[in-house]
């Protein structure tokens, strides 16, 4: 129950991986930083949102092609399902996957685990989205400050945050994220 919990909540504040450090960040980007001096209105998180990047601070070879990617969503099909829905209620549900590390014949592969589902309760605190995640009848509650705007809203984990919730053996090639920010964009 505990290692699910981890996992689930991994990519809830996948919500439920995440951007890239600052001396990789590119100038396109459609993301405002957000800041301590600006709020946003709960109202305007009110909808679908689809995860729509999901971006490491290292290139990741997650399809074994010899290319890497920053984008996870482009090195694997397992995230293309994850999304989002906050109700004008406060509550919220979101659809979740993640990789098992340890998957496979050899225990080395990574393995898709999809199409979970949780449910919870939302408010925003300045530029903070405070999640109260329903867990098999625990409440656990997050929070974690948004990058928003009008169409996209992101937040960032930390290698240390993910340790908490993902068990990498170590030898993989996402074992040297350290930073992973995920971002959604309405539906």
């Amino acid at each position: 129950m505990m290692r699910n919990y981890k996992y689930t909540l991994l990519f809830i504040l996948t919500i439920i991986l995440f951007s890239c450090s600052k001396e990789d960040s590119t100038s396109d980007s459609t993301l405002k930083m957000s800041n301590f001096e600006t709020t946003i209105n709960p109202d305007d998180l009110v909808g679908e949102w689809k995860l729509s990047a999901m971006t490491a601070d290292t290139l990741v070879d997650l399809n074994k092609d010899g290319a890497g990617d920053k984008n996870l969503l482009k090195e694997s099909s397992c995230f293309n399902d994850m999304k989002v829905i906050f109700n004008h209620d406060r509550t919220f549900s979101t659809t979740n996957a993640r990789l098992d590390f340890n998957g496979g014949t050899t225990n080395t592969e990574f393995v898709c685990v999809k199409n979970r589902i949780d449910f919870g309760t939302w408010n925003i605190e300045g530029t903070d989205l405070i999640l109260n995640i329903n867990i098999d009848g625990t409440i656990y509650t997050e929070r974690k400050p948004l990058n928003y705007n009008t169409t996209t809203f992101a937040f960032n984990v930390s290698k240390a945050e993910s340790k908490a919730y993902v068990s990498d053996p170590g030898n993989t090639s996402a074992s040297k994220i350290t930073i992973l920010s995920l971002e959604y964009t309405r539906i």
